[in-house]
């Protein structure tokens, strides 16, 4: 019996250094399928190379081909086809749309070249990108495009854009203390306390000492995309150094402020000003009253019946008693305000024995019967008792970090806001906060505007009477001009209404906006007895709240806990509580 013939398959390399499938048919039972050819490339070396699954199937169609016309152990012509192909690494570069990054995506070789970094970099740079490679990421991405086990394509990034970084503001950074400042940080003594009337030597300054200094704005910093596209960066804002009294720019250094008095230095935007002093330790009845033109400085008291008046500020170190304080800039007070509740007048209307007005802000540790005048805002650091106050800012009762202090009884007609810890007392005391004084303003530009409008409605409507005789009269020339005439002006009158009505129209708007922005915040406890005042708007708290904040919304005063989210689900109205 002659020995078994069976058709040949095997991988054979070609001229391009790719395999190919030969076969040698013999008619037999063997069968030669795609898992015969699969298993032998398995076997074979060339594992990591591209198989062409269609060139499989066309051997295979032409194997069937070739067997069916042949007897038993014929052979056929060998039958060749490429089935195994190296490749090598492709990719593909991605620009995001704003330019400010590019990524690199490689298909893997297969039994071809793999790309190196510097191919990474060219085909990048061919791609349009052009700035921001990152050295380290071409690296790991050929490293990781190389070691893949899977034929997934490895992406990453490989270069980035950078922001234009805008420039910074210029700004005046003061060299010197004002007295505020000063007095709100008491001298410390040897042993680490506090000496709270010792305001030092720091606040007066001398000729030529400088106060302030201008920090010049930065240009900033330019950006760039990937693609090179530059940005630019904004420029910060310039300020002025102002040169306020008492001060001028240094003739050495345009950005640094000196002194040209000596004297107290005071705070004023974009600047500093200097304020003649005048310096006292106490004010009692052997000193007599004070009236200064400038900054007035007392190390201690000022005592019960005396006045103290100052055209810039007045810095006290220690406390008032029953006196009056009258300063045409701030009045900082280390102590305390302690007045008492006097007899009503003969309008029946009770007086309080402190009586405190500044043109500027007002500082004290703790305020009690006391008269007060404020331009700007108002701060009393412990507690505030039984005063009557006006102020055109915010009153503040707390530190300068927290509003943690106590307001409890009197009267406060204030502009902008009120903020402290408690605010009322258990003991049924009043507390009446008024927001008029800016109402009462709008209120005056209102009417103003209404009187306008109707001096022209007047006009408008004898206007168009006029009007409607003249077109009954027969038409002449003179009619005809006096028609034009009169045209014009009703016109004119109209025109003006509607500016008018426009007008009107924004200071409606200001006045919602205004009454939606004031409130009175109490962070830790609002007793009842709080009765706030919002123009026509006047309704009392009557139980005790937790951290609350008043406000005024949808025509009615309500209460807003401030442990919650400030949504409309969780106001009170404080005249129907639960």
């Amino acid at each position: 019996m002659g020995s078994l013939q069976v058709t040949l398959a095997s991988l054979v390399c070609n001229k391009k250094d790719n395999i190919d499938l030969l076969l040698k048919p013999i008619k037999d039972d063997n069968i030669i399928d795609e898992t015969y050819i699969s298993e032998l490339i398995t076997a074979s070396e060339y594992t990591n190379l591209y198989i062409n699954t269609a060139n499989i199937k066309n051997a295979l169609a032409e194997l069937s081909d070739v067997l069916k016309p042949l007897k038993e152990n014929e052979t056929g012509h060998d039958i060749s086809y490429q089935i195994l192909e190296r490749k090598d690494a492709t990719i593909t570069i991605e620009i995001d749309k704003d330019e400010m990054s590019a990524s690199a995506e490689i298909t893997k070789a297969l039994g071809g070249k793999n790309l190196t970094a510097k191919a990474i970099l060219t085909a990048a740079q061919e791609s349009g990108v052009r700035k921001g490679f990152s050295k380290e990421s071409l690296l790991k991405l050929a490293h990781l495009a190389i070691k893949e086990s899977s034929t997934a394509p490895v992406s990453l990034s490989i270069a980035s854009g950078k922001l234009a970084k805008d420039g910074k503001d210029a700004y005046i950074k003061h060299l010197v203390e004002s007295a505020q400042s000063r007095i709100l940080r008491p001298k410390k003594r040897k042993d680490g306390s506090v000496d709270m009337r010792d305001l030092g030597d720091i606040i007066c300054v001398k000729v030529g000492d400088p106060i302030a200094q201008k920090v010049p704005l930065t240009s900033g910093r330019d950006g760039f995309t990937v693609t090179a596209t530059p940005l630019l960066p904004e420029p910060g804002n310039d300020v002025s150094l102002i040169s306020g009294e008492g001060t001028e720019i240094s003739p050495k250094n345009e950005n640094i402020l000196v002194s040209t008095l000596v004297g107290l230095p005071k705070i004023i935007d974009n600047g500093m000003e200097i304020d003649e002093v005048y310096k006292i330790k106490n004010v009692t009845v052997a000193t007599g009253n004070i009236k200064f033109t400038g900054s007035v400085l007392i190390d201690g008291d000022v005592m019960e019946g005396m006045k103290v008046q100052a055209s810039g500020d007045i810095t006290i170190g220690g406390f008032i008693e029953s006196a009056i304080i009258e300063a045409g800039g701030d009045i900082t007070i280390s102590g305390g305000i302690i007045g008492r509740k006097q007899e009503a007048n003969e309008n029946n209307k009770i007086k309080n024995s402190v009586n405190i007005t500044a043109g500027g802000n007002i500082y004290a540790k703790y305020c009690q019967y006391a008269q007060i005048n404020c331009s700007k805002d108002v701060r009393i650091e412990k507690q505030l008792l039984h005063s009557y106050l006006n102020i055109k800012g915010k009153l503040k009762v707390g530190t300068d970090e927290l509003s943690n202090g106590k307001l409890i009884g009197g009267y406060v007609k204030v502009v902008k806001s009120i903020s402290a810890g408690i605010i009322g007392a258990t003991a049924g005391s009043n507390t009446i906060i008024n927001f008029e004084y800016q109402l009462l303003k709008f209120t005056k530009l209102m009417k103003s505007i209404d009187e306008r409008l109707k001096i022209d409605s007047d006009k408008t409507d004898k206007l168009k009477i006029s009007l409607s005789k003249l077109k009954r009269l027969p038409k002449e020339k003179s009619n005809l001009e006096m028609i034009t005439k009169v045209t014009k002006a009703y016109q004119l009158h109209a025109k003006k209404m509607g500016d008018i009505l426009l007008e009107k129209e924004a200071l409606e708007e200001d006045i919602q906006n205004y009454m939606s922005s004031i409130y009175v915040e109490a962070t830790e406890k609002l007793y009842h007895g709080v009765e706030l005042i919002i123009g026509k708007f006047n309704n009392r708290s009557r139980r005790e709240y937790g951290p609350s904040k008043m406000i005024y919304k949808e025509r009615e005063v309500l209460i807003d806990p401030l442990i919650h989210n400030q949504s409309s689900d969780n106001l009170e109205n404080i005249e129907n509580p639960e």
